[in-house]
């Protein structure tokens, strides 16, 4: 028998493709018929439940509901009552007849908190709260009580616990909670009204019927109004919210009284609590995932059974597979490393059989590969050592700098200081120049450098210019980027100076706007520039203004100096970078000749440190 017989069409082949699809299929079906089966049941039985338990629920809360608006019509069966409300409290009898029937009231209904009453015509109110009744006269009807518009009898959503306007003994718990049942008092049989009854409920009543309906860790409960406000929810401060989710207006759009549905991995389950004071709903949200919980861990074990076979049968696949998959495998390893640039790797094997002769032939076709390569590698490699011996040879520029220096030296042992002065400037700028190009300069750092090449320039014009500067002391330790206003000075001498005129001048001034803002002024009476030129120049800076950081700095690795050769859009490209935006730029032609450039920066804006700013 050959081992090595791996194909599709071998035995060893369909037997192992049939032991993994004999165990996984019929297994993985079986499973999947008897969770849907088990989740189906459980939802059913969970339905049926629950559904029994909400109707429990509306049948106390509507006999509690009709409890209420009983006894508060004593105000209609208590005719002694009735017409003490034609009084005011100043008759005695007709005050004591009203403290009665409110306490009675008080008594009479379980939860209540407080009863207050409003008289229209007397302007008069009374609160029976915590055993005693209080009295005022002359007042208005207490403000936060709602308008009722044309209803006889409404009942306001949970809201917190007010006193009315009156002076209690002790005050109330903080943040309680009540809903309060207001009652028209009517002129009857006409519709006149007399005034107004107002109980406040404890929401303990509805907590301990709710209670008994849900279990607070796993599910919730909520009873909304008519108005889809909330009346009660496991959650406090979900009490007097108008509720508004996609599920609730199923159930407003379903036009039933009870019912269940499925909604985002939720049975939500309703019942109507009718009554002749309220038309309130009770819904019930279980998460599926509760319910199906012990379906889950059938379903757990089915998986688990099923993963121990699937590593039982890998395990006896690969142990006979291995033979022939393992050299392929390692095969193709050594191509993958040919692939990355591993030119030299080990091919070599001691196997007899066909994959032995692909590792062979394999191993040749590199040993070509490299024989063939190996001649132009080597050319490149001379050529990169001559580079280098090239870059060797080049002056080293610390040793122009030592090298100036002795010059200056020899000047002044000489006699010519104007000569020493000079090479020293240079030596000056050439340091200036090489160290720190991505470190911040002071502003005073930086003037010397400008002295430092006006003083080289002056000797190369013979003194034929004037140079200006006046910089406030207060802006000296100004941190900016090197090298940013120099070449602003440069500019005047490569485009603006004009030789045969006598009163040249260049100019630089700095002062401080404000505590944060630096204004740095650079001019001069040259040349300027034509017209043309300068409305591209002020139409190509706009479109820099326009463009974020990131286009910026892209942009500044590629700028070079345009061809009028004033390199004032680098300038400008450093300054947006380095102060991240906080700064203007400005430039303009001064009349009758000359040129403007203003530098406007914010030295209390965040830099960019990342950005070379050399």
């Amino acid at each position: 028998m050959n081992l090595l017989n791996w194909n599709w069409n071998s035995i060893r082949t369909k037997l192992i493709t049939f032991m993994i699809m004999a165990t996984i299929i019929p297994t993985t079906i079986s499973m999947i018929i008897s969770y849907v089966m088990t989740t189906n049941s459980l939802k059913e039985r969970a339905v049926v439940e629950n559904m029994n338990l909400l109707y429990q629920g509306r049948l106390n809360l509507e006999s509690y509901l009709e409890d209420m608006n009983r006894n508060s019509l004593t105000v209609y069966s208590d005719p002694d009552f009735f017409r003490s409300l034609y009084y005011s409290h100043e008759n005695i009898n007709a005050s004591g007849r009203q403290s009665a029937t409110l306490q009675s009231i008080q008594k009479a209904i379980s939860g209540s908190r407080q009863v207050y009453l409003y008289v229209d015509g007397k302007r008069e109110a009374t609160l029976f709260a915590q055993d005693i009744a209080r009295k005022t006269s002359d007042v208005n009807l207490y403000p936060e009580i709602p308008d009722l518009g044309n209803d006889t009898v409404v009942l306001q959503p949970p809201h917190p616990l007010h006193t009315y306007g009156f002076q209690l003994a002790y005050p109330y718990e903080a943040n309680k909670q009540v809903f309060t049942m207001y009652r028209v008092i009517e002129r009857v049989p006409s519709t006149e009204r007399l005034g107004i009854l107002a109980i406040d409920m404890d929401m303990n009543f509805l907590s301990r019927i709710s209670n008994q309906l849900f279990q607070p860790e796993h599910e919730q409960l909520y009873i909304t109004n008519e108005a889809g406000y909330i009346m009660y929810a496991g959650h406090d401060e979900m009490l007097g919210q108008q509720i508004q989710t996609e599920w609730y207006d199923s159930i407003k759009q379903s036009g039933k009284k009870e019912g269940h549905f499925e909604y985002n991995n939720k049975i939500y389950l309703y019942n109507n609590i009718k009554t002749s004071i309220s038309d309130w709903t009770m819904i019930k949200e279980i998460p599926s995932s509760y319910i199906l919980s012990s379906a889950d861990k059938a379903a757990f074990v089915n998986i688990l059974l099923i993963a121990v076979s699937l590593i039982l049968i890998i395990a006896a696949t690969i142990w006979i597979s291995v033979y022939i998959t393992a050299p392929i495998r390692e095969l193709v390893g050594l191509m993958s490393q040919v692939k990355s640039g591993r030119m030299t790797v080990d091919i070599s094997s001691n196997r007899k059989d066909e994959i032995g002769t692909l590792h062979r032939r394999f191993g040749s076709m590199m040993d070509t590969i490299n024989n063939l390569i190996l001649q132009e590698y080597k050319l490149k490699l001379a050529n990169r050592t001559n580079q280098l011996r090239a870059l060797q040879a080049q002056v080293n520029p610390h040793f122009m700098n030592n090298a100036l220096q002795t010059i200056g030296t020899l000047a002044l042992e000489h006699g010519m200081k104007r000569i020493y002065s000079l090479i020293s400037a240079l030596a000056r700028m050439m340091r200036y120049s090489m160290y720190n190009t991505d470190k911040p300069v002071t502003l005073a750092t930086e003037l010397d450098h400008i002295k430092d090449y006006v003083e080289l320039q002056k000797e190369r014009f013979e003194n034929q210019f004037d140079f200006r500067y006046d910089v406030d002391e207060s802006t000296l330790q100004v941190l900016i980027p090197k090298m940013l206003v120099q070449p602003l000075i440069e500019n005047f001498f490569k485009h603006g100076m004009n030789p045969l005129a006598e009163n040249n001048y260049i100019s630089l001034k700095s002062k401080r706007l404000s505590a944060s803002i630096v204004q740095i002024t650079v001019e001069d009476n040259g040349n300027g520039m034509q017209d043309e030129p300068f409305q591209a120049l002020q139409e190509h800076l706009l479109r820099m203004e326009e463009m974020d950081l990131e286009q910026l700095q892209v942009l500044s690795e590629m700028e070079t100096e345009d061809s009028s050769g004033i390199g004032l859009i680098n300038i400008m490209t450093r300054l947006r970078l380095y102060y991240r935006g906080k700064s203007k730029f400005s430039i303009e032609n001064n009349q009758p000749h000359g040129f403007r450039v203003v530098l406007t920066i914010n030295v209390e804006g965040e830099t960019d440190e990342g950005i070379d700013r050399g």
